[in-house]
């Protein structure tokens, strides 16, 4: 008995190994014979019992030339190494009756240039690029790491695959490209939800749509697969049992198959790459699949974001100090930057004049239209979660009334901690409430503005009672899947958002003549850095101090002295 195996065996919604059923023929004098493109798929036993295993080393140009030669009897001239990796049935339908040597070299070089995913030359290698820093190092290791692979003096499966994870706009599939560029390797990529968009979508349909894209990498060694979307996998631990039971099936494939890259021994590298890691399945990112974490995100120094701006300006205002664009581009993604540089340029084009620095401002602060009152009331909320971070121990980066979207403004910031306790989830509610509190002591009061805060600072809340065990219970609902709708939930949780905004009402009032000023600034700048706002916090602080130890020296030296207004 002969059995192909090319996959693994479907038994009801499990995929499992091929060959153990088949191996009590051997007890009725039958012989067997598995043919398979990977052993990982056979069982085992089978691969324990077998009296023979024959590995057929890899098609190479030489042996598909003597083929056309011994079919067509005729030299064929121009045969690639591109073209002996193909899929072996292209090869075969490329090899025609009566067609001539030319004509089957012809066949393959069409095949060759429809499937080529090899990095196009325009795409700029990592040396020319504006990296941060955290990705210039990685992406020098692996520079490294490639190729001692390429001259066999390191195996394969000791580069792990890899995630590139930040939002989007910051370049994570120009990076995976780029390195494919500059170590001179093929590039294939996909997108999880280009498996779901080509075909019928249907089970089947992404699962050979899977499988192709792994059977492709393969086939292009050496290779840098590349996978898009990665957070539209969803992790089964966070699904109901029908979701789980739809999709369980398809992340399993897909773990078995990064399995299968990794033990191939090919020169192949898997980069995936996520806007959202933490909602990527554990089995996904465990050591031997998809373990190296690589932060891609926003230019976060001033060198920086220089680069950036020099990279996408090239030639243009080599003797203009970009200096000037900082503050303002301050968070700016590459992709936004991008943008802000094209739209500049067709606008300089439009009035019949060179690129000024002046079109740039004015692509990254465009026009506000909006009523000043309301400019006033977003810079007074925005400037209250800046304040209130900054006096809960937060790092303060940024604070903008830009609009972008449907968000009128926005304060970027960090926790001193990503283990966070009862306390630490407090803060951050306190934080998400600082803008209301802003808007009760300095403005006419709450307003619709902090819809999003309260859905955040009641999300943070719920999450710390329900499933962190930072409330009075350890029990987590999210694995008993019961909903948050009882009375004595819903008045505990609201009881500790009114004190909570308390509490930020009491920061923002000692800090009220502060941001009064500051709101000036802001309104004036649209964009202000942290370092700026902490300086104006500490002029004030220490102001005040200077008020109150003369005071106090002031009451200490005689009768008659009084408290300061």
């Amino acid at each position: 008995m002969v059995s192909e195996v090319t996959e693994l065996k479907k038994s009801g919604s499990l995929r499992m190994q091929a060959g153990r059923d088949e191996l009590g023929l051997l007890q009725n004098n039958h012989s067997l014979m598995f043919i398979t493109h990977d052993v990982q798929l056979l069982d085992e036993a089978v691969l324990a019992v077998a009296d023979l295993s024959i590995t057929l080393p890899p098609l190479t140009p030489d042996l598909l030339r003597r083929a056309i030669r011994r079919f067509t009897g005729q030299t064929a001239r121009g045969v690639t190494p591109a073209m002996a990796k193909l899929k072996l049935e292209v090869i075969i339908a490329s090899m025609r009756p009566g067609a001539s040597a030319g004509d089957c070299v012809a066949n393959l070089k069409r095949a060759v240039e429809r499937g080529a995913t090899i990095a196009a030359p325009d795409v700029p290698h990592l040396d020319q690029l504006p990296l941060t820093g955290v990705v210039e190092r990685w992406s020098g290791q692996v520079l490294r790491d490639l190729a001692v692979v390429e001259t066999d003096e390191l195996a394969p499966h000791h580069i792990p695959f890899v995630i590139l994870e930040g939002p989007p706009g910051t370049g994570k599939t120009l990076i995976a490209n780029s390195l494919a560029a500059t170590a001179g390797w093929n590039f294939v990529s996909s997108s999880v939800g280009g498996w779901f968009t080509t075909g019928d979508g249907a089970l089947g349909g992404v699962a050979r749509n899977l499988k192709t894209f792994v059977d492709q990498i393969l086939a292009s060694e050496p290779c840098i697969g590349f996978l898009d979307e990665l957070d539209a996998l969803p992790d089964r631990q966070t699904m109901d049992p029908r979701g789980r039971d739809w999709w369980t099936p398809i992340i399993t494939l897909f773990l078995t198959e990064i399995d299968r890259l990794r033990n191939s021994g090919r020169k192949i590298l898997l980069i995936g790459a996520t806007n959202y890691y933490a909602r990527l399945d554990s089995a996904l990112v465990r050591p031997g699949r998809l373990q190296k974490r690589v932060s891609v995100l926003p230019p976060s120094t001033d060198s920086e974001l220089l680069s950036v701006f020099r990279y996408w300006l090239g030639s243009d205002l080599r003797e203009a100090n970009l200096e000037k664009l900082l503050n303002p581009a301050r968070g700016a993604t590459p992709a936004s930057i991008e943008g802000w540089v094209k739209d500049a340029r067709a606008e300089a084009r439009n009035h019949g004049r060179p690129l000024e620095l002046d079109d740039i401002l004015s692509q990254i602060l465009p026009v506000d239209d909006r009523p000043p009152a309301d400019i006033r009331a977003i810079a007074v909320h925005e400037l209250g979660h800046a304040v209130v971070a900054h006096r809960l121990g937060h790092d303060v980066d940024l604070i903008s009334i830009v609009p972008n979207g449907a968000v009128d403004g926005v304060v970027r910031s960090t926790a001193p901690t990503t283990v966070f306790t009862h306390q630490d989830i407090e803060d951050l509610v306190t934080i998400s409430l600082g803008g209301r509190a802003a808007d009760m002591v300095l403005s006419k009061g709450p307003n619709a503005g902090a819809e999003a805060d309260l859905a955040r600072a009641t999300e943070l809340l719920v999450a710390a009672k329900e499933n962190q065990g930072l409330g009075e219970t350890l029990v987590s609902r999210r694995v008993i899947r019961c909903a948050v709708d009882s009375e004595d939930s819903i008045s505990s949780v609201e009881n500790d958002l009114k004190r909570l905004l308390t509490k930020a009402m009491n920061i923002v009032s000692q800090d009220c003549q502060t941001i009064a000023a500051l709101v000036d600034r802001l309104i004036d700048a649209r964009i202000m850095s942290g370092t700026e706002m902490r300086g104006h916090l500490d002029r004030s602080y220490r102001k005040e101090k200077t008020i109150r130890d003369s005071w106090a020296e002031d009451r200490t030296s005689g009768p008659g002295a009084s408290d300061p207004p």
